[in-house]
């Protein structure tokens, strides 16, 4: 199985991957991105792979701006009960390898991440062995079952991290952010927190923090 993805501008200096929430699919955020402007970029926006009607509700939900009925899921409740972490990581090696890796120096890949698509950062992004541009995860947890030890590849530990996270969030707690921070403050990472006022959704003003962090100003 391979992931789906939609572009947004032609080949750049900077390649930025969103990678949507719980519920979402490749279209939830396009209205969003058609109005941050960052300079000389390209987005790619991923679609988890496996259908949520075929699964369980986790209790990440998606701020999903799309109309479509096409929800996903970056994961699935195996018969163990145990969630499936590997074979989502296996198909996101060879979705970054082979269109995103090959045509940029990692150093100029960015990662956002929403709700379950910041689960997605702290569990398989952090730990790319390659030197990232940036990471920044919005409103989401460290999966229950991860067995990772750390958070943070060596190879990033300098690489800027900014979690975002609404104080009334009542999907995902800010305290599951918070819990991640201390972790990763723990690795000694370069990481901020941004909390902001509201719930499971986007901050303008955050977002225009994490523009700042990628157009270097």
């Amino acid at each position: 199985m391979k992931i789906d993805f939609i572009t947004k501008n032609n080949i750049s200096d900077k390649a930025i991957i969103f990678i949507h929430g719980w519920g979402g699919n490749k279209n939830s955020f396009l209205p969003f991105i058609k109005n941050m402007k960052v300079s000389k970029s390209q987005w790619f926006l991923p679609e988890a792979p496996y259908p949520i009607d075929k699964q369980p509700s986790t209790n990440s939900n998606q701020y999903n701006t799309s109309t479509s009925l096409n929800q996903k899921s970056w994961t699935y409740k195996k018969a163990n009960g145990l969630w499936e972490i590997n074979e989502p990581k296996k198909m996101l090696d060879n979705f970054l390898n082979d269109v995103v890796f090959a045509n940029y120096n990692t150093e100029n890949v960015y990662f956002i991440g929403f709700s379950q698509g910041a689960a997605i950062c702290y569990e398989y992004v952090m730990g790319i062995k390659k030197k990232l541009g940036g990471i920044f995860p919005i409103g989401g947890f460290i999966f229950k079952n991860s067995n990772k030890k750390n958070l943070l590849s060596k190879e990033n530990k300098n690489t800027p991290i900014i979690i975002g996270h609404g104080e009334k969030d009542d999907v995902i707690p800010i305290d599951k952010s918070k819990i991640a921070y201390k972790k990763l403050v723990k690795e000694k990472a370069n990481v901020k927190f941004y909390k902001y006022t509201g719930g499971h959704k986007i901050s303008i003003d955050y977002f225009r923090e994490i523009i700042r962090t990628i157009n270097g100003t």
